[in-house]
Parts: C-alpha cells; sequence; structure tokens
C-alpha cells in the first residue's frame, strides 16, 4: 500500500471511529472499506458470509465482495498493525481480530483516577444517570487488551451483575410507589414470589437495593437487586398497607470519618465523638448498621434496642469462646 494511502486510512479511520462519517472527499474506498471491515470485526468475529451480507446491506455501499477482495482488506488492516485469523470450518471459518494499534491504554494511575471519579459520581447521581455511566465504562473496558484492568473496569459498578430491564423497571415503580411481584432468590437458595410496595432504590456497599413493604415482613424491607431472578410485574391494584412504624436510634459514634445516611443525623458533636439519631422503620437494617460501627458506636437509646444489640454481642462473644473450647 501506498504511504500516502495508508495515511489517508488511518485518518479516514479515526474520524469514523469518532462520529460514524467520513466525508467524501476523504475518502480511499479501499480504506473505507478496510475501516468497515475493521469496525464490524471490532464488535464480534465474523465468517465470509456475514461480511458479504454486511457490505451488501451498507447504506453507501450496497456491494457483494468476493473472497479475493476481502483478502485485499484484510491485508490492508494488517499492514495497519492489525492482526486477524481465521477459525477452522468446524468452528464457523469466522475471521477474528486479536489485536489492533487502536487499543486504550491506562496507567495504573490514570486507571486509580477513573475509579475515583467513578465512585464519586455514583454517589450524586440518580439510577438512570448511573446506568449510563456504567454502559459507558463497558464500552472503554471493550476496548481494553489487559484483562486486570479489563475487570475492574467491568466491576466498579454496584450495577455490574443486574439485568438493565429488571433495574428500568424498578426505577419506574419507585418512582410512582407502585406495587410489584417479584421472583426472588433469597439467600437461602429458595425462589420465593414476593409481593411488594416499592419505596426506593438505595445502593449501600457498592450493592443496590430494592427497599418496600412486603406481607412476608413486620416493616420495611430491603431486597438485594442482583437476585431479583425476573422483571417485575406491575400489580393493577394495591393490596399492601403503605403505613409504616418508624423508630429513632440514638448512639454515640467515635470514628467522625463515619459517611452518614440519609436517614442518619448529627444531633451534637465534640473532638472525640458525634452523637448521631437514627431514623429506621426496619429492625434488621437497624441492628446491621450500628453492628457495622464496631467498637466505634455505643447505642444511648431506646432502652429495648440498646438490650437488643447487647444481647446479640453477647452472644457471639459465647460462640467464639466455644469455638476456643
Amino acid at each position: 500500500m501506498p504511504i500516502e494511502k495508508f495515511y489517508s486510512t488511518i485518518f479516514i479511520m479515526k474520524e469514523f471511529m469518532k462520529n460514524n462519517k467520513v466525508t467524501y472527499n476523504l475518502i480511499s474506498f479501499t480504506g473505507f472499506k478496510s475501516m468497515l471491515l475493521f469496525s464490524y470485526l471490532l464488535k464480534a468475529p465474523r465468517s465470509y458470509e456475514e461480511i458479504k451480507e454486511h457490505f451488501a446491506n451498507h447504506p453507501y455501499l450496497h456491494e457483494t465482495i468476493s473472497i479475493d477482495t476481502l483478502r485485499v482488506y484484510i491485508n490492508s488492516l494488517e499492514r495497519m498493525g492489525c492482526e486477524i485469523v481465521r477459525s477452522k470450518k468446524s468452528e464457523g471459518a469466522k475471521y477474528k481480530l486479536l489485536k489492533h494499534p487502536f487499543e486504550l491504554k491506562l496507567t495504573d494511575d490514570e486507571l486509580k483516577s477513573i475509579i475515583k471519579t467513578f465512585k464519586t459520581l455514583s454517589k450524586s447521581i440518580d439510577l438512570e444517570d448511573l446506568l449510563a455511566l456504567t454502559k459507558f465504562f463497558k464500552k472503554i473496558s471493550d476496548n481494553i487488551e489487559n484483562e486486570k484492568l479489563k475487570n475492574t473496569l467491568l466491576n466498579i459498578s454496584p450495577l455490574k451483575n443486574i439485568n438493565t430491564d429488571i433495574l428500568k423497571t424498578l426505577i419506574l415503580a419507585c418512582r410512582k410507589n407502585e406495587e410489584i411481584t417479584i421472583v426472588y432468590n433469597s439467600p437461602s437458595q429458595k425462589i420465593k414470589t414476593i409481593d411488594i410496595l416499592t419505596e426506593k432504590l438505595a445502593i449501600s456497599n457498592n450493592k443496590l437495593y430494592l427497599y418496600g413493604k412486603s406481607p412476608l415482613y413486620q416493616n420495611t424491607a430491603s431486597f438485594l437487586v442482583s437476585r431479583i431472578q425476573e422483571v417485575p410485574v406491575i400489580k393493577l391494584e394495591k393490596t399492601i398497607n403503605p403505613s409504616i412504624e418508624e423508630f429513632v436510634i440514638g448512639c454515640e459514634i467515635y470514628d467522625k470519618n463515619i459517611n452518614l445516611s440519609d436517614n442518619e443525623k448529627i444531633i451534637s458533636e465534640d473532638e472525640n465523638k458525634i452523637t448521631v439519631e437514627i431514623t429506621s422503620s426496619n429492625k434488621f437494617l437497624a441492628r446491621q448498621r450500628i453492628l457495622s460501627f464496631g467498637r466505634n458506636c455505643k447505642v444511648l437509646y431506646p432502652e429495648s434496642f440498646k438490650e437488643d444489640i447487647y444481647s446479640i454481642l453477647k452472644k457471639m462473644k459465647e460462640e467464639y469462646i466455644a469455638e476456643k473450647v
């Protein structure tokens, strides 16, 4: 390939990858078709028949290419640094793009900055924007060959294992406080059908939870969204009483760097501690929250909840002592 055609092809490819358009006065048609093949193989391995159909259906080309012509385009890409192989006939005889010179390269410091930015953004944007951000990071990971970096970017989002259709349905349901039915894979490995009057979706410990009231539970319950097996069914009529009894827990926290949730507010503070009130309608979640503080927390009131926490800690201690014996 002449050097001017080589650089023309590079220029066209960059323009196409940026906005999916190419101005005709810049076109080298061999370069354009090579770039079109590159874009097609970038998504997945393709057979000759698939490539031929793709070219034939292209809105500007409508061209049937021979196997010899295809080799010309492959040779052009290989001269630019691409590595393309064809699988065995028994495997579909598909052309696969193994590597290319346009790989996105990130240093460890750049990756740390991206992760930090993602985590900061994920705390301040709504779920629909977080879903869009997750898809964006998926696109970035698709263009990285380093498996460690790829896996880091794929696993950074709390939405990583969640079906998009399920999430969209839950977002709409919570927005209108709809009553829904979910098929839920509980931690005990039992599939349950649960009716829920939806309240909100919230992220905790980098996992997404659905909060709502259900006849199966006394107060507001939480459900790990990744355990919901099917797209929820929105019920036409509400049957669950929305009234919820809330209670307030007072506690001292000795780590002033702890991030407080929306239902937690500071009552007072000094150099060594902050006094916080937690408003909750779910005793189980309240217990989990208090225990997550470890030795940095002391429950002040109500007395019944204070005794409940003391009982749990005492039982945990007894179990550890029994293990040593």
